[in-house]
């Protein structure tokens, strides 16, 4: 019986875990002089939580903005960062769409590969009311906060892994070029001092003759 009610608690844990990320987490690809932005439609007075992370491309630079319904800038950044970590917050003082814009610009050849959550801070206290709830439900949110952490985790390490690969796969293809480079030098010396040599002595010859 308790071995049941644990499997209900986590299978009702992962649900939700799964429905508040994937309506959350996006992540696209903004080719070289583009811009692409994304849309929310944002209650007066609701605190919206901006994370996002430069997870290819380049330097990790991005020009990151956020527009009210009207159309004014609330934040304007060029996000450089080693960690790839960006995050923003804004209290909404408005009802209507506001708008989320990733711009690369200021690339001529390197796509950007961005990933973002918009989520809201009142989404957030909405778990923690603990007095409140029978031991059931206190249990599915524990359960639900611990698969939280650990999928943000999995998610750090998946970029940095990705990070590390490009950065691996960019420094081999390098060191190929060079190697091919080298070689093509090296035959063209050796081709070069051959057609010296003979060219030498067959100037030795004539001279004798």
């Amino acid at each position: 019986m308790v071995s049941k009610s644990l499997y209900i608690v986590v299978v009702t844990a992962l649900l939700m875990l799964l429905a508040y990320n994937g309506a959350e987490a996006l992540t696209m690809q903004i080719e070289p002089k583009n811009q692409e932005c994304y849309y929310e439609n944002v209650e007066a007075g609701r605190t919206s939580l901006i994370n996002y992370q430069v997870i290819r491309g380049g330097l990790l630079d991005i020009d990151v903005k956020i527009f009210d319904p009207q159309g004014n800038t609330l934040y304007s950044r060029l996000h450089f960062d080693t960690t790839m970590k960006g995050r923003q917050s804004f209290t909404a003082s408005n009802t209507g769409t506001y708008k989320l814009c990733f711009g690369n610009e200021m690339s001529r050849f390197t796509a950007k590969v961005v990933t973002f959550t918009w989520g809201f801070e009142d989404d957030q206290k909405d778990l923690v009311k603990g007095d409140t709830l029978n031991p059931m439900d206190q249990s599915i949110q524990k359960i639900e906060r611990a698969l939280h952490s650990i999928v943000i985790e999995q998610k750090k390490m998946r970029y940095r892994e990705q990070t590390n690969r490009d950065t691996s796969e960019s420094t081999n293809a390098r060191v190929v070029r060079w190697t091919i480079i080298q070689l093509f030098v090296l035959v063209s010396m050796g081709v070069a001092q051959i057609w010296y040599l003979r060219k030498w002595f067959d100037s030795k010859s004539t001279q004798r003759v």
